[in-house]
């Protein structure tokens, strides 16, 4: 379960690269190609495969990482971060470096799939597989029932990750930080791997501790999208 779990999320590496490529051209170097200056004889025409449709496959949640937080997966509104909790924030463990994103399991320690149940459930696209294809051409995630949701101000962000080592526990103990729960949430992925152009967008709608409302509003990569992080609490 494990292993096919990562293999379904092999692609979702580009996240902690998306924020980073919006902000530069997404360049390739060019390779030389070599040329075969031996005259082809005739052959038979070789008709155009029909395309082929995507393979859906329903996720059940199970991903590699905790929350849509890391070195380079925070995003703000200049006032405000916010951050989404795939899995219960009570069950990170308390040393575990959410700056590092991923929590991969090895031998005898099961990683971030320790941490259960997940809050979010997701259909993926994929051109043949995940046994054969690095990573789905998307992704979308949707909310189980109700997703942890935090806020924390961008100064206190700032200083919580001078030192590159961020845990839950000291994200629990920041002063400015509001808990919240999304009642809807939705989330898009295009893989870097498979996509000419990355991107991600995901959206939050729900109610703080103490009875405030909160919308989410983020959106990164391709060319047709405006690029923004809009965070509203009333």
């Amino acid at each position: 379960m494990i292993n096919s779990s990562i293999k379904a999320i092999a692609g979702l590496v580009l996240l902690t690269a998306v924020v980073s490529s919006c902000a530069g051209s997404n360049t390739q170097e060019s390779v030389p190609v070599a040329v075969n200056t031996v005259e082809a004889k005739p052959t038979q025409e070789i008709l155009p495969t029909e395309s082929k449709e995507p393979v859906r496959l329903e996720g059940n949640g199970e991903v590699p990482f905790y929350a849509r937080f890391g070195e380079n997966e925070t995003f703000s509104d200049g006032e405000w971060t916010v951050i989404i909790f795939y899995r219960p924030p009570e069950c990170i463990p308390a040393d575990f470096n959410l700056n590092q994103f991923f929590h991969f399991p090895n031998e005898g320690n099961p990683g971030a799939f320790a941490c259960s149940p997940p809050t979010t459930t997701s259909i993926e696209y994929w051109t043949n597989g995940p046994d054969t294809d690095p990573a789905p051409l998307s992704a979308e995630m949707t909310g189980r029932g109700t997703v942890p949701v935090w806020f924390v101000a961008e100064a206190d962000m700032v200083q919580a990750m001078e030192d590159g080592v961020v845990t839950i526990q000291e994200l629990t103990a920041v002063p400015s930080r509001l808990v919240g729960e999304a009642e809807t949430y939705t989330e898009l992925l295009h893989p870097s791997q498979t996509n000419v152009q990355a991107l991600i967008q995901f959206k939050a709608e729900g109610t703080l501790e103490d009875g405030r409302s909160f919308t989410v509003d983020v959106s990164y990569g391709a060319p047709d999208v405006n690029n923004h992080t809009t965070i509203e609490i009333q």
